[in-house]
Parts: structure tokens; sequence; C-alpha cells
């Protein structure tokens, strides 16, 4: 049987609370019926959560997939980017050694997600080198039409 460990081998943490704020968790506590110590802690583990195991992570991915082929077509392409962004993130944090994997997977991901980088870089190099770099619009400081009213001015005369 596995040993409790007792609440005096907890992190002690002194905290100065502004005025009032002891006699608001004290009633929320009194409230909830749980110490105050307990509403504290569950103010900032939902402030700070701890971080996702792997398995949570691939959990949390088999879950969007599932609600994906499950899901209506309206948002769909909204589904893909969670899924595609979540998995980015855990890929980069096992790459990073952030998230808690076999040294050998790790090495793997992390091999696997230079790659990944260098390829696209290297799309972006060759859109940049065929087309020019992309000036998004909503930022870049366009032209305004022409004064005179025409939205469409012909152009000048090229001979």
């Amino acid at each position: 049987m596995a040993k409790k460990t007792l609440v005096r081998e907890y992190d002690k943490f002194m905290l100065r609370l502004p005025p009032g704020m002891r006699d608001r968790i004290r009633a929320a506590a009194d409230l909830a019926g749980i110490s105050m110590n307990e509403a504290v802690v569950m103010c900032l583990e939902e402030y700070f959560p701890a971080p996702a195991t792997f398995e949570e992570r691939i959990d949390h991915l088999a879950d969007m997939v599932a609600a994906l082929k499950h899901g209506n077509e309206a948002d769909l392409a909204e589904r893909i980017d969670e899924i595609a962004a979540s998995l980015d993130k855990t890929l980069h944090d096992i790459a990073n050694f952030e998230l808690d994997v076999t040294a050998g997977f790790t090495e793997k991901v992390a091999n696997k997600v230079r790659e990944w980088d260098e390829a696209d870089r290297e799309r972006s190099r060759l859109f940049e080198e065929r087309f020019g770099s992309y000036e998004d619009p909503e930022s870049a400081g366009h032209e305004e039409p022409p004064s005179d009213g025409d939205p469409f001015p012909e152009p000048p005369d090229q001979r």
C-alpha cells in the first residue's frame, strides 16, 4: 500500500492578502464545506493547472479526432485547426523535453520536428522566391485608389 503524503510535508507558502480577502475566502470555503487552504489551492489549480502528461494529450487528441469524425461540416475547419495546433504543440513540447516520454521517443520526435520545421522553412523560401514575400492586406500599407472616384483606373500606356 502506498504511503500517503502528509499535508505538513507539502510546500508551505506565506502569502499577504489585501484587506477583506481573507474574509471572502473564509466565507466561500465555509459555504463549500472545505478549508480555506483547500479553497485557495482549488483556485490556484484552476489558474495554474499541472501540465498534461503525454497520455492525457494523446487521449485529448483522440477525443478531438472522434469529435471531428462525428461532427457536422460547419465546424470542420475549426476542429482540424484545433487538432493540428494541439498536435504541433505536443510534438514540440516532446522535442524540447517539456513533456515526459522515453528518451528514445523524445529523440525520434525531436528529429522529426526538426525535419518538419526545415521543410516549412524551405516551402516558405520557395514560395517567396516564386511569388515574393507575403504581405497580409490587413497589416500592409496598401495604397488607396485615386480620389477621382474611379476604383479601377486604366494603367498608363507602356509604349
